[in-house]
């Protein structure tokens, strides 16, 4: 199967792809479905009071979701920043515009070292300081408990799969924050489907949860969304745009707020069931084209509480077969059609490459398996040649 070459795309010179990284921003998130596509048209032939429409919108995905109040953020890093604005600055305009100065302001968020990655930028976006408990390997609720001081604004859990279930518990950390008199940010971006997590860290008391709308949910690659409480998410709008404020830079326009809405009324009536299983089928045939190879060790994983998809993860024994994780995705990248994975966990020594099937259209993952072991079994230059 080709991926067919948009004039849009060809005109600027851009290849197509073939997405076996998963729902992630460098492939250019998901694909929305055309009811999202053709919302978003229909918002694009009139103006709107973006205030109103912000308002509304929070109130339907809050009802979608089961929780007691919602907004729209432009992604979920953007959600990370305007969450941290809110737990600082509240609602107060002259602290609103003070922000990223955070002068006099509680502006330190409690955060697990083991839980520390690389989006978490968007957090010290908005002034505010990470402070860290435990150590690389883990922490405990003693740590954790100490490391809250007089200017702590929040605490920080991020459900990301490469961090796995290290740490502090999210039943314990709520528990802690609470005692404490302070809220709990839980950054969820990419932690749905399955449908349950859309309820899960609300219903047990977080205060704040991050989502993004552009990958599980396909809804435009620049959307998220906030759950939670009441007062915090009025906070968050007020830290956000269409205001002067430091979340004025996250703009969302009309048309994927609209999307998004519609993506998620998608979403909730979907059938998620019958889509893992069919994404396990693909995991399961691509590890199957190649687990016969030397020096080949291919697995899936469908752990449903941190992955929102099944994956096949695949390691290489270099002393066997001289390959390198790294090596057999640029194979596949610089391939035709070009196929684009992922190495997991990224930056690690031990990273495995992964193809996750959640983004294949049909026919994909064939050629995803004939390709992978065609990038395995080709000819090598010898050292001599």
């Amino acid at each position: 199967m080709a991926v067919s070459g948009f004039g849009v795309y060809a005109r600027l010179g851009v290849r197509p792809v073939i997405n076996a990284r998963g729902v992630n921003t460098m492939a250019g998130g998901s694909l929305m479905p055309r009811p999202v596509l053709d919302a978003m048209v229909e918002a694009a032939g009139c103006f709107v009071d973006m205030a109103d429409l912000n308002a509304r919108a929070g109130r339907r995905i809050a009802e979608l979701a089961g929780a007691e109040a919602a907004m729209v953020t432009a992604g979920s890093a953007a959600g990370m920043l305007v969450a941290a604005a809110a737990c600082m600055a509240g609602s107060d305009p002259a602290q609103v515009r003070q922000l990223p100065d955070t002068g006099g302001l509680r502006n330190e968020l409690v955060i697990q070292r083991c839980q520390r990655f690389q989006y978490d930028q968007a957090l010290r976006t908005s002034g505010a300081r990470l402070i860290e408990a435990g150590d690389p390997e883990g922490c405990i609720e003693a740590q954790l408990d100490g490391a809250i001081r007089e200017r702590t604004a929040a605490l920080v859990y991020v459900v990301y799969p490469p961090l796995g279930h290290r740490g502090v518990s999210v039943e314990a950390i709520i528990e802690i924050a609470h005692r404490h008199g302070l809220p709990l940010i839980v950054d969820a971006a990419s932690a749905i489907p399955p449908l349950r997590h859309l309820n899960l860290w609300t219903d047990l008391g977080a205060d704040l949860v991050i989502f993004s709308g552009g990958k599980g949910v396909r809804g435009p690659a620049g959307t998220g969304f906030i759950l939670g409480r009441p007062d915090l998410i009025a906070a968050a709008s007020a830290n956000a745009a269409p205001n002067s404020a430091i979340g004025r830079v996250c703009k969302v326009g009309k048309e994927e707020i609209v999307g998004l809405v519609t993506a998620l009324e998608l979403f909730v009536a979907h059938d998620h069931a019958a889509e893992w299983q069919r994404h396990l089928t693909e995991a399961h045939l691509v590890t199957g084209a190649v687990a016969d190879l030397p020096g080949v060790h291919a697995r899936v994983v469908e752990d449903s509480t941190l992955w929102p998809s099944p994956a096949a993860l695949i390691r290489f024994d270099a002393a066997i077969n001289g390959l390198t994780p790294g090596a057999v995705m640029e194979a596949l990248r610089s391939g035709e059609p070009p196929i684009l994975t992922r190495l997991y966990p990224s930056g690690q020594p031990d990273a495995e490459l992964c193809v996750d099937p959640h983004c294949l259209r049909d026919g994909e993952a064939q050629l995803v398996a004939r390709r992978l072991r065609e990038a395995i079994t080709q000819p090598r230059p010898s050292a001599t040649d």
